[in-house]
């Protein structure tokens, strides 16, 4: 009785053990992944400042005379301002899905969101082909706003990253209690490393426009819903997000 005792005692000292390692380890790579993300956003925030302080010391120093080149000057310092502001947006977004934060939940018609975010491609591109397949209603209990982050930087993707007479696909079918969504797009598609990568922060497929961060937020914010993120995709073959 005594050994089993002992062997009890040895079991719980050890399953103590591994799961203060294991604490351990999941601290160090989350202390790990938070050094990596400020590395990056100060990296990001960076380069837009440091274009500003250089044509205002251009402006200082009375460099620009002519007020075209003034006119010029100005116009770029205000693009990085907005660069930098949606990234700021972008980065608070991220923060406040970390904190797992309380979503307004409530009755939402993803049907007619998917049909206005087509709609809303189609003002900005209307020479790309768009075929839409959410016909009618379709409630889900949903942070209504959540969903049109989704939406807008699925669509977002699809208009910096592909030629504007690709095709685009928004599909949205509800089958066995599960709704699903799906953008797909016909253009040059991902290879298996990038699309490994898709979800990362600040990472851009072939060093890409944008700020990386619009796929970390879809994925976010699907999965503060309870749902999952997974996407498809192959050289030549396009990129379908579901």
């Amino acid at each position: 009785e005594a050994t089993l005792e002992v062997e009890q005692l040895r079991v719980a000292l050890n399953t103590m053990l591994h799961q203060v390692e294991s604490a351990y380890r999941t601290r160090e790579r989350s202390a790990a992944q938070l050094r990596r993300f400020v590395a990056d956003a100060s990296h990001e925030l960076r380069t837009p400042l440091s274009a500003i302080r250089g044509y205002l010391q251009l402006y200082d120093r009375g460099m620009l005379p002519e007020p075209a080149e003034r006119k010029r000057v100005w116009d770029r310092m205000n693009g990085e301002v907005d660069r930098m502001g949606r990234l700021v947006d972008e980065l608070l977004t991220l923060a406040r899905l970390d904190q797992r934060p309380e979503l307004r939940f409530r009755n939402v018609d993803l049907s007619r969101l998917v049909r206005e975010s087509a709609e809303d491609l189609r003002v900005q591109q209307p020479e790309r082909p768009i075929t839409v397949d959410a016909d009618g209603t379709l409630l889900v209990h949903a942070d209504e706003s959540g969903l049109r982050q989704v939406l807008g930087n699925l669509l977002s993707n699809v208009r910096t990253h592909t030629p504007a007479d690709v095709p685009v696909r928004l599909g949205l079918e509800r089958t066995d209690g599960v709704v699903r969504l799906c953008v797909e797009d016909k253009g040059a598609g991902l290879c298996e490393e990038d699309a490994a990568r898709i979800f990362d922060r600040f990472f851009r497929a072939g060093g890409g426009a944008g700020s990386g961060l619009g796929m970390a937020i879809v994925q976010g914010v699907v999965e503060a819903h309870g749902g999952e993120v997974a996407v498809r995709t192959a050289p030549g073959e396009g990129l379908a997000v579901t």
